[in-house]
């Protein structure tokens, strides 16, 4: 309509400027998100062409996946309990709708592709260092946090996808736009560092699909066939080679825990509490035994302006702290244990740091914590406290609810309350805090809308893969991998970060000019005229 009134194409400007209004917006907040959204929408319905558009929309296979979903999300109404649980979750999946559908019907020029994508890196580079200096503010201060908590714009789960497509895109310029290789290179560096100190095990997932991904995508420059089946066959072994070393080194140890006749006294005459029955480790060492409250808090006391019974800086009972610390340092947790803590050990529990392994919050240490953890709850211990084993625990969940429920699922709006009764039912050792969905977007599917609604979502994005890498699609093939890297450890079309992440970047990988690495060549043409 624009057009016709203006004699210029404003539909097509208006569209690479709410395009990148929503790129600038994907790491910033979800204000901005949802202007980009409307935008694109608002956009889509003033321009009017909407037999050009359906003309467009047929002939899309990623068209009718969405209406596909959007009608499973529709029947599985029909047969919830809870209507407005599952309304709620149809209005968080509408930019799924509004995004790609927008940018099939009206596609971006190249150059306007390419300025979003720059937005894009723009506003991850700004807000990541704003993270990093925030969190390096707080830590000058004597303050002790999990870097994972201090991001400030959304979800770090989610952000640290954001974060590995930021690695690659910046990849990809490195190879179209080499003459800037002095702005690649850096981007490069430091999205890989905010990565490695992130911490975000969806994050190190989405990282490894995305390396695996474009390792592929390189492969196919390989000229002669037979060169091609020896890399793949030779990279394959790698990464067996390098699941196989992981799990050699988180599998649990055989380990029988043999407490044997504990002294029921302190050196100091008064009585130790152990409780053999509740199987809770730091460090391989057993929390709850060699207790003497009365000798911890006159002494702690003593070393501390916190007091015993209150609260650590992180907002954990003190007293809880302090023994899961001492169990983590092999001291017993009595007058004995607290004399043997120096300044820097009294200061990290005040800061509410829970183990000796977790004080230098770098990944080394996070992973051998998380190996603790794994013997811990291999021996009966309990998963809250770590992202990994709660997963495993929301899995259980999962799968029960679909022995029971295979078919066709238990609906949009009853999911929460069926993943619920399916904690109750198993007995977790979860906190209830803790009983969320699936944290596995294949999973979540097939709990919603059954075993077809599960087939359809797999088999999509396996041949977005393929359509991706077989038309030369650089950024599309490594979005099609972060994404199902997310999908397994996460549910990353729950919230609006993570569906608009995933609808903004489905739209920009089915533009018609993909521009793989072939696009040096391109840009040589250009600059000639």
């Amino acid at each position: 309509m624009l057009d016709k009134l203006l004699g210029l194409p404003a539909h097509k400007y208006l569209q690479f400027v709410g395009t990148l209004v929503l790129a600038v917006g994907l790491p910033l907040n979800k204000v901005v998100m949802s202007i980009g959204t409307i935008w694109l929408a608002s956009n889509l319905v003033l321009k009017g062409d909407f037999r050009g558009y359906w003309l467009k929309w047929r002939k899309s296979y990623v068209f009718w996946f969405i209406v596909l979903i959007f009608m499973l999300h529709l029947l599985g109404l029909l047969y919830s309990n809870d209507l407005s649980y599952g309304l709620k979750d149809l209005k968080t999946k509408l930019p799924l709708l509004a995004i790609p559908l927008s940018l099939i019907a009206i596609p971006l020029e190249k150059k306007h592709l390419r300025n979003v994508l720059f937005g894009f890196l723009g506003s991850l580079l700004i807000t990541s260092l704003i993270n990093y200096f925030h969190f390096d503010a707080i830590k000058s201060e004597g303050i002790v946090l999990d870097f994972r908590g201090l991001s400030l714009f959304g979800s770090h789960i989610r952000y640290s996808l954001l974060i590995v497509m930021g690695i690659m895109i910046s990849f990809y310029f490195l190879f179209i736009l080499p003459r800037l290789f002095f702005l690649w290179i850096p981007l490069i560096v430091w999205f890989g560092f905010y990565t490695l100190i992130g911490q975000v095990l969806s994050g190190y997932i989405a990282m490894c699909f995305a390396v695996g991904a474009a390792i592929i995508f390189g492969i196919r420059s390989v000229p002669k066939v037979s060169y091609r089946r020896f890399i793949l066959i030779f990279f394959g072994f790698i990464i067996f080679l390098g699941v196989y070393q992981v799990g050699k080194y988180f599998y649990p140890e055989e380990r029988n825990v043999i407490f044997g006749d504990l002294p029921e006294f302190t050196p100091l005459g008064n009585p130790y509490y152990h409780d053999t029955t509740f199987l809770w480790f730091e460090n391989g060492q057993h929390v709850m035994s060699f207790i003497s409250e009365k000798e911890m808090r006159a002494h702690w006391n003593e070393q501390s302006a916190i007091p015993f019974d209150s609260l650590d800086r992180a907002g954990n009972q003190l007293k809880f702290t302090l023994m899961r610390y001492l169990s983590s340092k092999g001291y017993k947790k009595d007058r004995e244990g607290i004399q043997k803590l120096g300044k820097e050990d009294i200061y990290l529990i005040e800061q509410g740091v829970p183990s000796v392994s977790a004080a230098q919050n770098s990944p080394r240490d996070r992973i051998v914590t998380l190996k603790n953890q794994i013997w811990n709850y291999s021996i009966g211990g309990d998963p809250d406290g770590s992202s990994l084993l709660q997963r495993v625990e929301h899995w259980k969940a999962a799968i029960h609810i679909i022995q029971h429920n295979w078919l066709f699922g238990v609906g949009t709006g009853d999911v929460q309350s069926a993943f619920v009764s399916a904690y109750q039912d198993l007995e977790s050792k979860l906190d209830t805090e803790h009983w969320n969905r699936a944290h596995n977007q294949f999973l979540t599917i097939w709990v919603s809308f059954g075993i077809f609604a599960f087939l359809l979502f797999t088999v999509f994005w396996i041949y977005l893969g393929y359509r991706c890498y077989s038309q030369k699609n650089f950024i599309g093939l490594i979005f099609t991998a972060i994404a199902i890297g997310s999908f397994l450890s996460e549910d990353t079309l729950e919230t609006q970060q993570g569906i608009t992440f995933i609808a903004l970047f489905l739209g920009l990988s089915l533009q018609n000019h993909p521009d793989s690495f072939e696009g040096k060549q391109s840009d040589k043409l250009e600059m000639k005229h």
